[in-house]
């Protein structure tokens, strides 16, 4: 009986022996969660509820015809810092001695045993402070209790964000910002690896939403935004961490029909004579005559401070274009065969009035009888006033249907938002007058662009094609459209009239008594002897606002194709209000020695770029003259 007793109480002592030593188990426990475990579990405690939030997708890029990148989204690093973040702060240590016994303070090893490397990582890579700046920048907002802290004024770029990974400290950090306290959100940036090469084309992004602002940017912007993803948003150990429920869909790239390469060209043979002149702005277009494809845009505008930038893209803006449209309005007759290159007229150095109301002048004064391949190579208003209109019966109507009817003033969209259509105000009845002055270039308004393009239909045999600024769209490395020709007409004018007005434009370069681009007084204007080229120069008063026009002040250009025997490009120079420099000679310059000079040394650097040389009798000529 006694040794049952004795081995209930043992067994009954064994169960309370459990059952304390548990309770002591959870009681540490509970005191270890308190102490030394407490900021673990008070960052688990910062895990939110799960928020859906929008995946950015990548904005796709543009390229030129060769595949060289001409736009591009590109990560960019903004760092920030919290000083007080929970991995670079020890758990408290209890002091036992002196007056101080028992008093917790916070020793922060990782912190202080870190800032010299961080500070030196930070002002060696980053550079926009010393170490000791960035030391004392970062202390100070520790000992002020702050838990954010912009490191750096700008963002940094991959590379600098590689080279500051190999910071074994900074390297901790890269998946939880707690560690170190590190904050990186990276940023897509929209950068230009060729700088301004072509931005007015090319366009630009906003800075916050990364929207299309011009150019093709803009024009395709809904197509190179893609399609933002889905997520879920969790907030785990004070970092926000998102899992990707539906991959976003990157944006569509874009391969433009801009060479960098002839667009460099362009560009610098274009800035030299706008700058050197002080014109209010300059612009150039290189066009495929065989494609549409528009190879080179430039523009230069002049700003306050007399510096030239793209700022407007005059190229698609349109103006009076003065006699380059002389061109056009001969072409017309010649198909309706009103007139021959062999009709006659009779010009003179005194003023003309047409009807005896509008008075037409001369800039190359002289009393002759003329043929009209004459009249277009001098340029003569009068000439053109006298024999146009009289084969239209004196009609604007009958000359602008004809003009509708060749596709010339088409109203077809193109690449560019913004860009203008060609205008031609049909006269209010009475007006009998105007289209004298129609048909050399007033009350008439195309863009640059587009008189390029009609003398591409002129240099490739009579089809007109639409300018193109897109080959291709791509996405995710694959072709998904490939732009086909967009062709106006398919003979625009009869073959006929073509190859008179080519003769025509032969004579304007290359006739050395009447050409208005040919040799002048020493001046080499539009004439090479590495290229033919052929085209017509054109001089137009400037429209004020008041209505009237500014005769002291010009809208100059030149436009052409080349080589002369198998055109494959069309170039247009515009240039307005070049002003006359006492200094430089010549102090001032014309559409030959400005627009042709420049449309000459693009014509002869591209045929050397593209070795495009003329084949006849079976040899390469122009390769021949080149060498």
């Amino acid at each position: 009986m006694q040794n049952n007793n004795r081995t209930t109480i043992l067994r009954f002592a064994i169960i309370f022996l459990i059952m304390v030593c548990g309770f002591l188990t959870v009681l540490i426990r509970i005191i270890l969660i308190q102490t030394r475990d407490s900021h673990h579990w008070e960052l688990a405690e910062e895990v939110q509820d799960e928020r859906i939030v929008a995946v950015p997708p990548i904005r796709g890029n543009i390229y030129d015809c060769n595949g060289q990148l001409m736009a591009s989204s590109i990560p960019r690093f903004r760092l920030s810092m919290d000083p007080l973040a929970g991995g670079l702060l020890n758990k408290p240590d209890t002091i036992k001695r002196g007056k101080r016994k028992g008093t917790i303070i916070k020793r922060d090893t990782a912190f202080w045993n870190n800032i010299d490397t961080l500070s030196a990582s930070l002002s060696l890579i980053v550079g926009d402070k010393t170490k000791q700046e960035y030391r004392d920048m970062i202390v100070t907002a520790k000992q002020q209790g702050k838990h954010y802290l912009v490191l750096t004024r700008d963002t940094i770029n991959f590379l600098q964000y590689t080279k500051l990974m190999e910071n074994p400290f900074i390297a901790r950090g890269r998946t939880n910002s707690n560690v170190t306290g590190l904050i990186w959100d990276t940023i897509k940036v929209r950068t230009r690896p060729f700088g301004n090469l072509a931005c007015r084309t090319i366009g630009t992004t906003g800075t916050t939403k990364g929207h299309g602002l011009s150019g093709l940017e803009k024009q395709y912007d809904s197509l190179l935004v893609g399609q933002p993803g889905v997520g879920v948003m969790r907030r785990v150990g004070g970092r926000d961490q998102v899992i990707i429920q539906r991959e976003p869909l990157n944006g569509v790239d874009i391969v433009s029909t801009i060479d960098a390469n002839l667009q460099d060209i362009v560009e610098k043979e274009l800035r030299g004579p706008v700058e050197a002149y002080g014109a209010k702005w300059g612009c150039c277009v290189l066009m495929d005559v065989r494609t549409g494809e528009l190879k080179a845009v430039a523009n230069l505008s002049r700003d306050k401070q007399g510096t030239y930038r793209e700022t407007e893209n005059r190229a698609f803006m349109r103006a009076e274009p003065g006699s380059t449209f002389k061109t056009i309005a001969m072409l017309a007759a010649l198909d309706d065969k009103k007139i021959s290159l062999n009709t006659h007229v009779t010009v003179t150095r005194a003023p003309w009035k047409y009807k005896d109301v509008l008075t037409h002048t001369d800039a190359h004064k002289m009393d002759a009888t003329l043929t009209m391949r004459q009249v277009l190579a001098v340029s003569s208003n009068i000439g053109m006033a006298k024999v146009i209109p009289a084969a239209y019966d004196g009609s604007a109507t009958k000359f602008i249907e004809k003009l509708n009817q060749m596709g010339v003033i088409d109203t077809m969209p193109n690449d560019i938002p913004g860009s203008h259509i060609a205008r031609i105000n049909k006269p209010n009845p009475g007006d009998y007058v105007t289209i004298s002055k129609m048909v050399y270039g007033y009350s008439v308004e195309l863009t640059p662009v587009q008189i390029a393009m009609i003398y591409a239909a002129i240099a490739n045999g009579g089809k007109l094609i639409h300018p193109s600024l897109v080959r291709e769209l791509h996405q995710d490395g694959e072709v998904i459209e490939r732009r086909q020709m967009q062709v106006i007409r398919e003979q625009f004018c009869s073959p006929e009239a073509i190859a008179d007005i080519r003769k025509a434009l032969h004579d304007v370069v290359w006739d050395n008594e009447m050409g208005t681009a040919a040799l002048s007084n020493g001046w080499q204007q539009a004439q090479s002897e590495l290229v033919h080229i052929a085209g017509k120069t054109g001089t137009a008063q400037i429209h004020t606002s008041t209505g009237g026009y500014d005769s002291e002040h010009h809208r100059i250009s030149f436009v052409g194709y080349f080589p002369e025997e198998n055109p494959k490009y069309s170039c247009i120079c515009v240039m307005e209000a070049p002003q006359r420099r006492e200094d430089l000679n010549p102090k001032t310059i014309n559409a030959g020695r400005g627009c042709g000079a420049v449309v000459r040394k693009i014509a002869e650097k591209v045929m050397a770029y593209t070795g495009c040389y003329v084949r006849q009798d079976g040899q390469l000529m122009l390769q021949e003259r080149i060498k």
